[in-house]
């Protein structure tokens, strides 16, 4: 071992790289153990959907993931789409883990402990959830990680190699997640002056630029993709300036502002809080006794790997979305290498060969074993396939031929999946809400109009008109153009709708479809959807009571115990969902006047979601109902 204070050899060599691909191979097994099946919640449905039809990913397009899950859905023969395409996030994951241990090589910290911060943050609870399911957020560690590694590389040698790596996998990052740039100020940091004022300048920045256009290249792919007429075609990018839309997103711009005082107060305690999980049992003081050793002894290099992971933060605080959690993981990685140089200080003071086998027991326990055993029940989705059957379940309860209309990214993602791909149930249509109104919600409407253009892919004659009014396009945007289209091309056909729920904050800019359907139908439960059935027509409840019954009798509600859904947009929504549906089932035997198999239903869906009020405060209005007779 170096003596404390000693500079420490940093040379990789061939004992490096066997324990990190030991260290990968095993992550692989883990993550590919773990990996869902089947889809998921998030953008794993719409994500699988793009990739598996020839389309365009949200925003920037991720052209470089797109071309990995193709290779994916080529290559590998076994499995649904997204298990195929899962097994690029497990592989890219168990790679950014190998490469976390060569950054904290890199920076000085022995191999037994790069080894085992590695192995800490693999395990790490955001990470391994990241893990095992379609998102594109491993990906964006891995290049993140190699990024600062190569730059660091290139700190010590001067190597135009070293920077030439590093000039293409930031490039390659640009390609994939455009946070990339928030690395920038800390990598020119790390590079030092070398960089601006070395000898070979010129040659330099001759062979930075050529590197650095690749990613950016690889954009143009969407266009090429997008001008197929690819059924998912998110921003429809067939121009230049399309293209330039898309691939700077500008669609979540909206989403990027400075917080104020209550705001910025209350995403600081969740990013303290999502650190605290990352690094339980006390492991969170590692990082900030890393720094310190480390200051001691290359100041410059701990302030490049703090501004860099400072960036990130900074923009999580200002990017004003809820399923955040993600974004941090490049700001953790150099928390996790800062990790390694906290162990050797550690083992420093552990002078006796006796100490030392202790403090070897007692790291590995408490930095992978621990966090590998309190995680492995939320991050295991080798069972996970209730997204699916959830989805399924909605389809197979709408109407034969009808039409289904969802709202938001949960409730439609899934459907895509599961009816565009699994073909389940191809003779309905599904058309989103909000997506409807998106198009028109701003001032000037969406100039791709990529969702109406997706309705006609479906075969819905959608009109891709913009007026010319104001007023006209604010109404089509106060979910006009879905009422036009419910009137118009879609009339005629079944309605069932997965929500309908005026008090719901999510669907208070629904008023007007609220207020249009419920002058026209009523509403009524069908299993996990919602019947839109024409006034004029009488209800017969028997039947209805016993149409849900038959439905019921299919739908099977998951075991959601251990299961983690913290870090998505709407952590409780299929359990609110089934929740829900219950108790309108129960609603339909409390109008029949069966009270026992109403109440019945209500403390059903109690026990299955203790916190969702509408289930207790169903049960406690039948209570308060006189008994009759």
């Amino acid at each position: 071992m170096d003596a404390e204070g000693a500079v420490p050899d940093r040379r990789w060599d061939g004992r490096d790289a066997c324990a990190a691909l030991g260290l990968g191979i095993g992550f692989l097994i883990l993550y590919l153990r773990t990996l869902c099946p089947t889809v998921y919640l998030g953008d794993a449905g719409e994500i699988c959907t793009a990739i598996a039809t020839g389309g365009i990913i949200h925003p920037p397009g991720y052209p470089l993931f797109s071309l990995l899950g193709r290779a994916a859905l080529v290559l590998i023969p076994y499995g649904e789409p997204a298990f195929r395409i899962g097994c690029v996030v497990a592989l890219a994951a168990a790679a950014a883990v190998a490469a976390l241990c060569g950054l904290a090589r890199e920076i000085g910290a022995s191999r037994w402990a790069a080894a085992a911060a590695a192995a800490a943050f693999g395990a790490s609870h955001t990470f391994w959830a990241q893990s095992t399911r379609v998102e594109v957020y491993s990906l964006h560690t891995l290049l993140a990680c190699l990024l600062l590694w190569a730059a660091l590389c290139y700190r010590r040698s001067g190597s135009l190699a070293h920077l030439t790596a590093a000039g293409l996998v930031g490039s390659l990052g640009l390609a994939h997640h455009l946070t990339m740039v928030l690395l920038g100020p800390g990598l020119l940091l790390l590079c030092g002056r070398r960089f601006f004022t070395g000898p070979g300048r010129g040659r330099r920045f001759l062979v930075l630029g050529v590197v650095l256009s690749v990613g950016p290249a690889l954009y143009l792919l969407l266009m090429h993709w997008a001008r197929a007429e690819p059924l998912q075609d998110w921003g429809r990018p067939v121009t230049l300036a399309l293209l330039w839309d898309h691939a700077s997103a500008r669609f979540y711009h909206g989403s990027l502002h400075l917080p104020n005082g209550p705001r910025i107060l209350q995403r600081l305690a969740g990013a303290g809080a999502l650190f605290v999980d990352d690094f339980p049992a006390m492991a969170f003081l590692m990082p900030f006794l890393g720094a310190w050793t480390l200051w001691r002894r290359d100041r410059v290099v701990v302030a490049g790997l703090l501004l860099a992971a400072l960036g990130v933060i900074l923009f999580n605080l200002c990017y004003q979305i809820d399923d955040i959690t993600a974004y941090y993981l490049a700001a953790w990685i150099v928390a996790a290498a800062l990790t390694a140089v906290a162990l050797d200080a550690l083992w420093a003071r552990a002078r006796r060969p006796g100490s030392q086998a202790v403090l070897a027991i007692a790291v590995c326990s408490w930095l992978f074993v621990l966090p590998l055993a309190r995680n492995w029940r939320g991050c295991d989705l080798s069972s996970a396939i209730w997204v699916r059957e959830f989805t399924r379940q909605k389809l197979e309860c709408t109407d034969p031929g009808g039409v289904l209309i969802s709202a938001g990214d949960d409730d439609t993602f899934p459907l895509w999946y599961v009816h565009d791909l699994l073909k389940v149930r191809p003779d309905v249509t599904q058309v989103d809400r909000r997506m409807a109104s998106g198009m028109w919600s701003r001032r000037d409407a969406d100039p791709s109009l990529w969702y109406l253009y997706r309705l006609r892919c479906q075969g819905v004659n959608a009109p891709v008109t913009v007026p010319r009014e104001f007023a006209r396009r604010a109404y089509l945007g106060s979910d006009g153009y879905l009422i036009d289209l419910l009137n118009g091309p879609l009339r005629g056909r079944p309605l069932c709708a997965t929500f309908f729920n005026s008090h719901d904050p999510m669907e208070k800019d629904a008023r007007v479809f609220f207020r249009w359907a419920a002058a026209r139908y009523q509403i009524l439960p069908l299993g996990l959807v919602l019947r839109l059935q024409p006034i004029r027509r009488p209800v017969d409840l028997k039947a209805l009571i016993a149409e849900n019954e038959r439905q019921w009798t299919r739908i099977t509600q998951p075991d959601l115990r251990g299961v983690r859904t913290d870090g998505e947009l709407a952590s409780d929504y299929i359990l609110n969902h089934y929740t829900c549906s219950l108790i309108n089932f129960g609603g339909l035997y409390e109008l029949a006047g069966d009270r026992a198999r109403a109440g019945a239903l209500y403390r059903r869906a109690a026990a299955w979601a203790p916190g969702y009020k509408p289930a207790a405060a169903a049960l406690a209005s039948l209570q308060r109902q006189p008994t009759a007779g």
